[in-house]
Parts: C-alpha cells; sequence; structure tokens
C-alpha cells in the first residue's frame, strides 16, 4: 500500500476518471475502458488477453438486465492490483481487505444507485432502453447514452482507484 498525500490522491483520481470517460467515449466497452484508465495509472498487468476476456461485460447486459460493464472492469482492475496468484493463496488475506472491497460495492452503489446496467442507464437518460436492439440503440444516441455511460465509467474507475490506493498489494 503506497502512502500518497491529499494532491496525489486527487490527481490520480481526477486523471483515472477523465481517462474512463474519455476512453468510453471514444471506443466504446466500458468494462474494458475502465480496467484499462486503472492498469494505465496503477501498472498493473496489462495486455489484450484482459481486454479481450471482458469484452462483453458492456452495454450488451443493459437489455438483459444485468451487471454493469464498468463493475466488472473495476473489479478485474481490483483483482489485478491486490488478488491471489495462486490457487493455495487465500481469496481474502485479512479481514481488513474483505472490508476494502466490500467499501468498494458498497460506494459504487451508492454513487451509481445500482449494480444492474440497465438501471444506471434507465436514471442516466431518464427511461428504460435496451441498446443492443435497433430501436433502443437509436434511443440510446438519441438520449445520450454514450456521453451517460462514458460518466458511468469515470465514477467507476474513480471508486475502484480509491479502493487500489488503500488496499495492500500482493
Amino acid at each position: 500500500m503506497a502512502e500518497y498525500t491529499p494532491e496525489e490522491r486527487a490527481e490520480i483520481l481526477a486523471r483515472v476518471e477523465q481517462r474512463a470517460e474519455a476512453y468510453n467515449y471514444e471506443f466504446a466497452g466500458c468494462g474494458q475502458m475502465v480496467l484499462l484508465a486503472l492498469q494505465q495509472e496503477f501498472k498493473l498487468q496489462n495486455g489484450m488477453p484482459a481486454m479481450k476476456a471482458i469484452t462483453y461485460s458492456g452495454k450488451a447486459t443493459s437489455g438483459l438486465g444485468g451487471v454493469c460493464g464498468a463493475l466488472v472492469g473495476a473489479v478485474a482492475a481490483i483483482g489485478l492490483a491486490a488478488g491471489r496468484d495462486k490457487f493455495e493463496d487465500p481469496i481474502w488475506p485479512s479481514d481488513e481487505v474483505k472490508k476494502m472491497v466490500k467499501g468498494f460495492y458498497q460506494r459504487f452503489e451508492e454513487e451509481l444507485g445500482s449494480f444492474k446496467c440497465g438501471e444506471i442507464l434507465e436514471k442516466a437518460v431518464g427511461e428504460h432502453i435496451d441498446p443492443t436492439t435497433p430501436e433502443g440503440s437509436s434511443k440510446y444516441d438519441e438520449l445520450g447514452g454514450r456521453e451517460s455511460c462514458s460518466k458511468v465509467c469515470g465514477v467507476a474507475a474513480r471508486v475502484a482507484a480509491e479502493t487500489i490506493m488503500e488496499i495492500p498489494r500482493r
């Protein structure tokens, strides 16, 4: 666990949030873009295998009522930062780590209101849409879905970065 000054923390959080927003707006793929922003900031193991593994964690889940892709990318980054390297290692090396990860989930839900993509998107754009259908995709664009989802990516990356800065690395 590195020590950060309040100024360094603020800079890191702002940078991660901005990167995740910008990457998602440009390339789409909320889970991938959150993971990428966090990998770059914290020099986490990176490469296309990790990106490819979470390809379908994006807006495709909203029509199914599934988990937010930005949450998936954030959890993947926390795992890269502090997860176990061998199956023989405990998943939870301490109660402190368990509490930190649980705190991440609680902050995510507090800030975005849900873990579900469709619910977060509905709150952001004002109505339920399924962006995986042709009609829903048009509505997604019309209601500013890309901008809204990019903001969600920024929030997810920032909340994950807060956890990564506190959690002991393995």
